[in-house]
């Protein structure tokens, strides 16, 4: 990868919502995992209106580690949100997006930049879901409504770790607020044509800390937002709508 003038060649973005218990250990792994490598890098985060001491231990890990730059504003505004202002502050040439409770190993990236050859798009999928059965079982719905809905074929489009070209995730809309986020970005760089490929990533036990989502609220919500997403598209490829 060749830099552009106050680029770097890799971006790690993430949301970061209460993650006080687990936020240090995370950030200090990514750190491990990006040292060795010979590109050049940075980690983005957002936190997401923390009212722990998210914000505190950023602000510290950001003083011993100068590639890590945070944005933080109150209140919570949800994961989509956190996620595309965590993009939009990025710079990097490629974005690669995960979530920052430990569930995504950011090793895996190796194996996605080498599918990413000549692509502008890699959507990770969960080769095992570490889970409980209540979001297996919601990940699976949203998969068979993503296939009916927007005939997209992917295994796994909610995965959060994908691999972006950046300008391309920069130009991003995101308006989901919470849970499809990752199927709302995986839908409109298809739509928008985007060169894309799959490659399996590990999921794994939440280190710390709890998950945010509720069960049935969320899966409302979804199917909400689907629905909606549904018709803009429509919309798009009419040429009513200008962007996505």
């Amino acid at each position: 990868m060749n830099s552009l003038a106050g680029q770097v060649d890799l971006s790690v973005v993430a949301p970061v919502y209460n993650e006080a218990e687990g936020i240090e250990e995370v950030v200090r792994y990514w750190v491990k995992v990006l040292q060795p490598c010979e590109f050049t890098y940075e980690i983005v985060l957002a936190n997401d209106g923390s009212t722990d001491a998210t914000e505190d231990i950023l602000g510290r890990l950001q003083t011993e580690f100068p590639f890590l730059r945070y944005v933080s504003y109150k209140p919570n505004r949800g994961y989509g949100y956190a996620l595309g202002s965590a993009i939009q502050a990025s710079s990097g040439q490629i974005v690669v997006t995960l979530d920052s409770d430990g569930q995504f190993d950011l090793a895996d990236v190796h194996k996605l930049l080498q599918t990413y050859q000549n692509l502008d798009f890699v959507t990770g999928y969960r080769v095992k879901k570490a889970d409980n059965l209540f979001r297996v079982l919601a990940d699976r719905g949203v998969n068979l409504l993503v296939r009916s809905l927007f005939h997209v074929s992917l295994r796994d489009t909610n995965c959060a770790m994908k691999l972006i070209r950046g300008d391309l995730a920069r130009n991003l809309i995101v308006e989901a607020t919470g849970y499809p986020t990752p199927t709302e970005i995986t839908v409109k760089l298809v739509a928008l044509g985007a060169r894309t490929a799959e490659e399996g990533v590990q999921h794994l036990e939440r280190l710390k800390g709890q998950s945010k989502l509720k069960f049935l609220r969320t899966s409302i919500s979804s199917f909400r937002f689907l629905l909606y997403l549904r018709k803009r598209l429509k919309l798009y490829k009419a040429g009513i709508l200008n962007t996505l």
